[in-house]
């Protein structure tokens, strides 16, 4: 059983908290401002889709949510925590929020079911034989058990994408992290990984996905996200930023992708 973090004791009965709460967040590189007063939150459940032209600060959002870049400034509250502050500790708040990248980022020498075991192994010092079995089935529901004892390099892009979010999912996570997870993909194999996606969705998985992908928002999302610039611009149902879009921005953007 992995060890939970704490909501906070402070909370006045009957008050509401967010899974994830980022509260006026931003992020430079030297001179370069990326994010700009970001705001945002997220409820346990819910499927947050976070569109925009590259550059516009999404993956490293992201990246920030899961401390892999540190922000400059704001917070990100994760069950009330500000996780910004919690310097060596937070090897255990990334057992809680998964990650699926871009580019798969597999252990070549590693086979699938050894990649999905990996962290188990390490970082919840679990028996072999046990991590072997949750693996075997983690693989099991991404279509690839009979590819268990293979590896990576001898796999299509698309199931080497699939078993990166069998091994997020090895930690029991209570948010996943996508970032652009067809993006690398051709687009034949693209069908497959947003499959598994809409079966984490119906089972009730808490997800940020970043992508270009707007058929998947479209009967995916919970919640859309227009980012341009750095900055939030624009957020509603699928039905609002699609159909009835507010910002001209917004509205530029979609007319160009869809």
């Amino acid at each position: 059983m992995q060890e939970r973090m704490i909501i906070s004791d402070f909370m006045e009965e009957g008050e509401h908290m967010s899974m994830l709460e980022i509260k006026k967040l931003s992020k430079c590189f030297e001179d370069l401002e990326v994010l700009r007063d970001v705001n945002i939150s997220v409820e346990k459940g819910e499927v947050v889709v976070i569109i925009g032209p590259s550059g516009s600060g999404k993956s490293t959002l992201l990246r920030c949510i899961n401390l892999l870049e540190q922000p400059t400034g704001g917070e990100i509250l994760y069950m009330g925590e500000d996780i910004t502050k919690l310097g060596k500790k937070v090897t255990n708040y990334r057992k809680h929020v998964g990650m699926v990248f871009q580019r798969f980022n597999l252990f070549s020498l590693k086979t699938a079911v050894e990649n999905v075991m990996y962290a188990p192994l390490k970082l919840n010092k679990i028996p072999h034989k046990e991590a072997r079995e949750q693996a075997m089935e983690l693989l099991g529901k991404v279509g690839l058990e009979k590819k268990a004892d293979i590896y990576p390099l001898a796999l299509s892009g698309g199931q080497q994408q699939r078993v990166a979010i069998a091994r997020a999912l090895a930690m029991e996570p209570e948010i996943l992290l996508f970032d652009e997870p067809t993006s690398a993909l051709d687009p034949e194999l693209v069908g497959d990984v947003l499959e598994v996606m809409k079966k984490l969705a119906k089972e009730g998985m808490t997800m940020i996905v970043v992508t270009h992908e707007m058929g998947f928002a479209k009967d995916v999302a919970d919640r859309v996200i227009f980012m341009d610039g750095g900055y939030v611009v624009e957020e509603g149902s699928p039905s609002e930023i699609f159909t009835r879009p507010k910002n001209e921005r917004t509205k530029s953007f979609l007319a160009r992708v869809l």
